[in-house]
């Protein structure tokens, strides 16, 4: 057994079968780092036995199979062009070339890859399950722990010069879209797949039955001017996609990314404002004017309070207008003692 110190943790490197495994026990106390130890070289060699005899394959040689199990999988369509494009961002690295036994969290650490942290941690996920499916198949011993990068919420939310700037330049259906977004919080992706029979003209709901979780599966409010564009859009159809789309194999819309990148550029806004800004002003907007969290939660979609915290871009104009009013107190307060 082999265990050293770093910091106040206890870490682990042992060889099992001509294969080292390293990594934290996540234990200050050594007595339990020990039995941690233990543990995984014992579940090392019980999996390692079969397959030592057997060379691994590279990650390379390994991704068909796993892309086969994601396309016939009961995973959602999302997740199914998540992990793809995970792969293809993977296959830019030295990743795929090493054998899947020899991928560690060092050497994923060192691994640059290019994008802001989500689209790196899109390929970290990647890997992390398709190292998890190699376990599972017996084709490796124990998968390591992969970290991800740390993600920091979106700082921009669409106000109200820099949305009558896009909406004056933007071309339809990036019009329509941006709007919906902005009024409702639905996702790029639900939007374009609005269905007209999903619209409830009496209660003034679109239903979205898309999602991966319960919560993401709800009703979206249809404010006045989604009204007439949905009236405007849908005419005497009574079913049928909102944003039909005849080159694409869906049947709907799937984008509108070039047409917004053209309409901020005219615009004059910042390459930081993105699309998906809309659905941040959203949040921001409906939880400062209602305060109820839990509503902004449905509305949004979203089973995990902390993920609508991230959404909540706070006024500082509220802030600012309480301090003045302090120091308005503080010194009328302060003349009246004057006079006196």
């Amino acid at each position: 057994m082999s265990l050293y110190k770093r910091g106040d943790i206890w870490h682990y490197d042992f060889m099992i079968a001509g294969c080292r495994y390293r990594g934290s026990t996540h234990e200050a106390t050594e007595t339990r780092a020990r039995k941690i130890e233990s543990m995984l070289m014992a579940e090392a060699a019980k999996v390692q036995s079969p397959i030592a005899l057997r060379r691994s394959p590279l990650l390379a040689d390994f991704a068909p199979r796993f892309l086969r199990w994601v396309e016939n999988s009961a995973l959602e369509a999302n997740t199914k062009r998540y992990y793809n494009v995970g792969w293809a961002r993977l296959q830019s690295t030295c990743l795929p070339n090493l054998p899947i036994n020899r991928i560690n969290s060092e050497e994923v650490d060192a691994v640059k890859l290019d994008g802001a942290p989500a689209w790196v941690n899109q390929a970290l996920r990647t890997l992390r399950r398709m190292l998890g499916k190699a376990m599972e198949w017996k084709l490796l011993a124990v998968a390591p722990r992969i970290r991800l990068r740390k993600e920091y919420g979106r700082e921009d939310i669409i106000d109200a010069a820099s949305e009558a700037k896009l909406l004056a330049n933007a071309k339809q259906p990036l019009r329509d879209v941006l709007i919906i977004m902005q009024d409702c919080g639905a996702r790029p992706e639900e939007v374009f797949r609005i269905r007209v029979e999903n619209i409830n003209w009496n209660t003034r709901t679109i239903f979205n039955p898309h999602g991966k979780t319960r919560k993401a599966r709800r009703h979206l409010p249809i404010s006045d001017r989604m009204m007439d564009l949905l009236l405007l859009r849908c005419g005497d159809r009574k079913e049928g996609w909102l944003f039909p789309s005849k080159r694409a194999e869906c049947g709907h819309l799937t984008t509108v990314a070039k047409q917004f990148r053209e309409a901020r550029a005219t615009a004059g806004l910042p390459n930081s404002l993105v699309l998906y800004c809309a659905r941040h002003t959203f949040g921001t907007t409906a939880y400062a004017a209602t305060g109820n969290l839990a509503a902004v939660m449905d509305a949004m979609g979203h089973q995990d309070v902390r993920t609508t915290i991230k959404y909540q871009h706070q006024d500082l104009g509220i802030i600012r207008e309480a301090i003045n009013l302090r120091n308005l107190r503080h010194k009328e307060r302060h003349s009246g003692l004057m006079t006196q």
